[in-house]
């Protein structure tokens, strides 16, 4: 007869305030430097793991359809990791999504943070302590770690896979903030992100950021512990810029940002500085929007958008709980 273990989690994808841009330790998903974030409530992975030990390969079933490409054996690796410290079983994992994948709203890192709660939970026999669970997030994708932790987090960079792990800066409800996420594009991204870490750490430009940031994550902790919306708009604006510069320019160039992307970017500056309408905007490594905002502008703001892009979806976010398991199984 054959044993089966299962659980199921959820868990939020997050916004990096302060980018992970750029690798020291690719195995382990170790960053060159300090990030920040914020979960996204609406932004949610799905997850249900089942340990089989009459499964001689892993079944990957992701939006209902099994897949057999890159993807699962990303997936199937990861899981390899695991099983090194538990078990040698197959695994049957079910995934979905609340938002499209691939078109840099960090997927992987609510993708990677429900496997981790759920494929370690399935076995039952105690979690790890919620720092050994960012590594454990970490090691699938490098965000994931952020995931992990609710409300506004700090991933610390360290040194290696000992000593590089998340911990929460502030919880969710320190502070009312709107992430709109505007979907410009749902096509899946030409340079992955993967590849984009890989060439952002030979550019000429890296080496100066490095001196740069330590005094900007201060500036940016100090913003947020105490609610200044300006000097953390500002801050986390030009980041983003920062890292699309990088981007642009690199050799090959990744060129993320679509026609309503241009837009839209032009139209918030223009909001906040001719109308006086706070609020700033980010990006990940992709061409969707994230305007930001103190939620009671979220109205204004929403409209506004919808008024430039009328054709665009919206994600109304706020600041999303931790990686939690639960009972409602995929199946």
């Amino acid at each position: 007869m054959s044993e089966r273990k299962r659980a199921s989690a959820r868990a939020c994808s997050n916004i990096a305030f302060i980018k992970y841009w750029g690798k020291l330790d690719y195995d382990h998903n170790v960053p060159l430097n300090d990030s920040i974030s914020m979960n996204l409530s609406a932004a949610v992975t799905t997850t249900t793991v089942e340990w089989d030990s009459a499964l001689s390969q892993d079944e990957i079933y992701l939006e209902g359809e099994r897949v057999l490409d890159q993807r699962a054996v990303r997936i199937s690796r990861y899981l390899d990791r695991i099983r090194s410290d538990w078990y040698r079983m197959g695994a049957r994992v079910a995934s979905v999504n609340s938002f499209p994948a691939g078109t840099g709203i960090a997927s992987s890192a609510s993708g990677f943070a429900a496997l981790a709660t759920a494929a370690i939970g399935a076995f039952g026999e105690g979690h790890p302590e919620e720092q050994e669970m960012t590594r454990w997030a970490r090691r699938g994708s490098g965000s994931a770690c952020r995931s992990i932790q609710a409300g506004f987090v700090e991933w610390v960079a360290g040194k290696d896979d000992a000593s590089s792990f998340s911990q929460q800066f502030c919880p969710p409800e320190h502070w009312d903030l709107t992430d709109l996420v505007v979907l410009v594009s749902r096509s899946p991204k030409a340079i992955s992100s993967s590849e984009g870490h890989r060439i952002a750490v030979g550019h000429p430009f890296m080496e100066k950021r490095q001196q740069l940031l330590p005094a900007r994550i201060l500036a940016l902790k100090g913003a947020l512990a105490q609610r200044d919306f300006v000097t953390f708009g500002e801050l986390v604006e030009h980041e983003a810029m920062e890292m699309h510069a990088i981007m642009i320019s690199g050799q090959p160039s990744a060129l993320y940002l679509q026609p309503g992307t241009v837009a839209l970017m032009h139209a918030v500056r223009s909001w906040r500085e001719h109308d006086g309408l706070p609020v700033y905007f980010t990006l990940d490594a992709g061409p969707n929007m994230h305007v930001l905002c103190e939620s009671r502008h979220a109205p204004e703001v929403r409209a506004r958008i919808e008024a430039t892009l009328p054709r665009a979806d919206i994600l109304e976010n706020r600041a999303g709980p931790g990686a939690t398991l639960h009972d409602d199984h995929l199946f």
